[in-house]
């Protein structure tokens, strides 16, 4: 089968999938003010509702949503694509994008997740975008340029992505993603790690230099400070 057939139908049925929940159950009694985030109790919903609605599924088998509690997991749902006797392990991270909001970078966790799942025989870690607004019952699902639901696997997220200093992936929620092949994902991975540390570095040989200069910030220098200070040893003796 077509690699870009095989993930293209993947991401059909996820979006096919996640539709029919939110159209269902169109409004959740989440307060939420205007430009507020209350992505969490969100995702929990769709969580639990995406292992319900796949019990019997073409497609999805062996559901599972995150541990209640657990802060640090690779996964929002876990679940086993199967066709033609052929299993491949999914990871599920939902995002919830409030629309209202011009610019959100919701947290998508660690590059390194994708590597573990590579690790283990797969491959594939989905995003599922859904959109909200808040309404006088709570929030309301809403279409975003004509889309309610949109899934797309990392390997396909946007080139203005970016790793932080704490090696996690930032990249606006309205961005679009762009299609890469598996190799051609793994090379955009590593560069976009090297370029992460590559700032890294500038960062610290700056801060290192500026302090081999006696500053600890850049109008806070070590003269300044032990003035400072001799200033104020001076008022607690003349007390």
């Amino acid at each position: 089968m077509d690699i870009q057939a095989y993930e293209t139908l993947i991401t059909t049925q996820l979006d096919e999938l996640v539709e029919n929940i939110i159209n269902i159950n169109p409004k959740l009694n989440i307060a939420v003010k205007k430009g507020e985030r209350v992505g969490d109790g969100i995702s929990k919903f769709l969580e639990n509702k995406f292992v319900e609605f796949t019990q019997n599924h073409q497609y999805f088998k062996e559901s599972l949503a995150s541990p209640e509690g657990k802060t640090k997991n690779p996964f929002d749902v876990q679940t086993i694509f199967e066709i033609n006797e052929h299993k491949e392990l999914i990871w599920i991270d939902f995002k919830a994008i409030n629309i209202e909001n011009d610019d959100t970078n919701p947290d998508s966790g660690t590059p390194d997740k994708v590597l573990n799942l590579i690790e283990q025989g797969y491959f594939y870690l989905a995003y599922i975008l859904v959109y909200y607004k808040g309404s006088e019952e709570g929030l309301e699902f809403v279409a975003h340029k004509g889309t309610s639901v949109k899934s797309y696997f990392l390997k396909n997220v946007s080139a203005t992505m970016r790793i932080t200093p704490a090696n996690q992936i930032q990249v606006n929620g309205f961005a679009e993603p762009v299609y890469r092949t598996r190799e051609q994902f793994l090379n955009f991975l590593l560069q976009k790690k090297i370029e992460s540390n590559e700032r890294k570095l500038k960062k610290a040989t700056d801060e290192l230099e500026n302090l081999k200069q006696g500053k600890f910030k850049k109008d806070l220098t070590l003269e300044k400070l032990l003035q400072l200070n001799s200033e104020q040893e001076e008022k607690i003796r003349n007390l």
